[in-house]
């Protein structure tokens, strides 16, 4: 499997580039999560270019090149990455988001139309506070012409639950994510997306509530009488961690891919196949 690493100095950006030979009218551009750095994204690209989709992952923020926390990201370092794969001749470009990655797939796809089909994967359905380590930054992950994008913040500042998740006895953070007064100004415009949308989402999710935000998200597009095509889809085992090849640890992490690993198999097998699906023949 080929990949390149590209460097920030040099092109603008901080990634990995995984190539398809003779193939220019599709790329995917791969952005992880709160956990920064690229080793998420890199599996998310390289399961794509397994599949023969060229793919790029980007690392927006705890990387060599890049801020060390997550804090008012602008969306216009993607705005570099889709420069650079114009010039390398590719003709339609679309956006992969995990996690608090999809907050940022779904701002550069309303901000730079040129971003054509989006996946969201374990997704939010507002923009929320940035981030300074594991301590509430007090402003937006996200900015935008120099102007913090609209959050909903914590509901404190204060994120000691290591006794919670020894009790349940796994990763378990939804009782910081669960139930945020979400300011109207911070709920993502997700029917501005120039393309097709697809949602994945779990109902075992014990990060933030993904499946809730993915019927928001489903919902919205219903309403604003969105012109391409959208699809939700709601698992019912898999955990946060909707990698294809997420290994073995999500079973030391997660209740539910310890409880039904079998299960979690088969849906990340269908996941795969509705990603690439989506990217083959929905995305025109």
């Amino acid at each position: 499997m080929e990949k390149r690493k590209l460097r920030v100095i040099k092109e603008g950006f901080d990634g990995v580039y995984f190539p398809v030979k003779k193939r220019r009218d599709k790329i995917i551009i791969i952005l992880s999560g709160s956990e920064g750095g690229l080793e998420h994204a890199e599996k998310m690209a390289g399961y794509f270019q397994m599949h023969g989709i060229p793919a790029i992952a980007v690392g927006y923020f705890k990387t060599a090149g890049t801020p060390k926390h997550l804090k008012e990201i602008p969306v216009e370092y993607i705005g570099k990455v889709i420069q650079w794969l114009k010039k390398c001749g590719y003709e339609k470009i679309g956006i992969e988001g995990f996690s608090k990655g999809t907050e940022y797939a779904m701002a550069c796809a309303v901000a730079y139309p040129e971003i054509t089909c989006v996946i969201l994967k374990t997704p939010s359905w507002f923009y929320s506070e940035g981030l300074a380590g594991h301590t509430p930054a007090g402003m937006g992950c996200f900015a935008f012409q120099g102007k913090s994008l609209p959050f909903t913040p914590y509901k404190t500042k204060n994120f000691s639950i290591i006794k919670h998740i020894l009790k349940v006895k796994e990763y378990n953070i939804l009782p910081i994510n669960e139930g945020k007064a979400v300011t109207n100004e911070s709920v993502i415009p997700v029917e501005k997306v120039n393309g097709p949308v697809l949602i994945l989402s779990t109902k075992a999710d014990t990060i933030w509530p993904s499946a809730e935000s993915g019927e928001k998200l489903e919902e919205r597009l219903n309403q604003k009488s969105f012109g391409f095509p959208y699809k939700h889809v709601c698992f019912s085992f898999m955990s946060h961690v909707m990698l294809e090849n997420a290994g073995s640890s999500v079973r030391i992490l997660f209740r539910s891919e310890r409880h039904h690993p079998q299960e979690c198999a088969e849906e990340r097998r269908i996941m795969g196949q509705e990603s690439i699906n989506w990217v083959e023949n929905v995305w025109e």
